[in-house]
Order: C-alpha cells, then sequence, then structure tokens
C-alpha cells in the first residue's frame, strides 16, 4: 500500500455492511465514495484509500483500497461550489423530490433500498424564503473548484 493515504472507517449494520462487502464502498455507498475523493484532492493524497468498515452487529471488518477518483472529486466539488453560490445569492436550488411525501422526504423503502427521513424536510417544504434559518458561512478559497 502507498503512503501518505486516507483512511476512512466507517461503523454499519450487518445489512449494510454485507453489501459493502459485496459490491466495494464506491457502488454500495456511493456517497462514502464521493466524500474519500473529495478528502483525497483537497488533501492531496493520490495514493488509493483505505476504507475500513466495521459490521456494528458482529465486529467483523472489511478493509479494501480506493484509488483516487479525480473525476468524482471534482464533480462533488462543483456541485458543493454551485450550492455555495446559490446561497449566497439567495436563490433557491430544485428539491431532490417533487413531493413532501416522496420517500427520500418522508423515509421509507423505495427500489428495494430503505431511505432514512430527511433531515431538513421540514425546512425545505415550509415556507421557502431566504433567511428563515442561519446559514453558516465558510471560505470561498476552500470552496472553488480546483482547474
Amino acid at each position: 500500500m502507498d503512503y501518505p493515504a486516507l483512511w476512512e472507517n466507517k461503523a454499519l449494520g450487518a445489512a449494510s455492511w454485507k453489501d459493502v462487502v459485496k459490491r466495494g464502498v464506491s457502488i454500495a455507498r456511493p456517497v462514502y465514495a464521493a466524500q474519500i475523493a473529495l478528502y483525497q484532492a483537497y488533501m492531496e493524497l493520490p495514493a488509493p484509500a483505505l476504507f475500513t468498515a466495521l459490521n456494528r452487529d458482529t465486529m467483523e471488518l472489511h478493509a479494501e483500497l480506493v484509488p483516487f477518483d479525480a473525476h468524482l472529486a471534482q464533480e462533488m466539488s462543483d456541485r458543493a461550489v454551485a450550492v455555495v453560490r446559490a446561497s449566497e445569492a439567495g436563490e433557491w436550488l430544485p428539491r431532490a423530490a417533487a413531493e413532501p411525501t416522496a420517500v427520500l422526504c418522508c423515509g421509507g423503502m423505495a427500489a428495494g433500498k430503505w431511505h432514512a427521513p430527511c433531515a431538513w424536510a421540514g425546512r425545505c417544504w415550509g415556507e421557502r424564503r431566504p433567511g428563515n434559518a442561519p446559514v453558516e458561512r465558510f471560505s470561498r478559497e476552500r470552496a472553488e473548484p480546483r482547474p
């Protein structure tokens, strides 16, 4: 294993852990893969990351190397910059769902996969106006996409 390298560790329930073991983290949990790619990019760690997953139910451990995905890191960074810019301009981005009763908002099963309720559903489907909750600001330099 090349170093220095990023180490990302997650504790998962049995079903999620088995899915990661079977299909790999990049396919089974694309959000984790995006986190890994962003960390590798911004920390300038192009060596494959070590991803470990602990099965919370059995204490089994899974480990895999995740190659650096520069395209994914750039895509996720660009998405974050778009959100920051829209927020600064007082613009609202499109919702992920068309109705507040959607599984993505309320949680539940869809396409054989469990979705937890969205923590932001109340704010998203409540009164939509800029400034109805404080927004933490951060440095634009950290958020700018890399060439």
